[in-house]
């Protein structure tokens, strides 16, 4: 549970620094934050295994 709490985090932040420095381009930061979450997501059921 803390690991998805610290993702979430970490994309939430992630997202809207983006959004800052690109002002204006809203859907930057939306990609990027979906791209952060991927890379969580993958990253963590790599390392169960």
């Amino acid at each position: 549970m803390g690991r998805a709490i610290l993702a979430s985090f970490v994309t939430l932040v992630v997202g809207l620094l983006t959004m800052s420095i690109f002002t204006g381009a809203f859907e930057v930061g939306i990609v990027v934050a979906i791209a952060v979450m991927g890379a969580f997501i993958i990253y963590f059921n790599e390392k169960k295994k």
